[in-house]
């Protein structure tokens, strides 16, 4: 089986997004463990959270990729 650019963008993207949240939730429970479970259970605290510390702005840019990858990718699979 032959991968082309959109699944392996798809895919990609969507790894990379998962793995920025789950840095920012990682950071968050360091922080505070409440914080953690908000960041893991309620949908968007994680922007909430990222936006108020520094290495969470960075892992945003990171997230942003990553969702971008997955945009491209599913309009290359389509």
């Amino acid at each position: 089986m032959s991968l082309t650019l959109g699944p392996v963008l798809l895919l990609s993207g969507l790894a990379i997004a998962f793995a920025a949240q789950a840095g920012i939730a990682l950071h968050a429970f360091t922080g505070n463990p409440g914080k953690g479970l908000l960041c893991l259970f309620v949908p968007l605290y994680v922007y909430v959270y990222a936006r108020r510390h520094k290495v969470g702005v960075w892992l945003m840019r990171i997230w942003y990729l990553g969702i971008a990858m997955f945009i491209v990718g599913a309009t290359l699979a389509s």
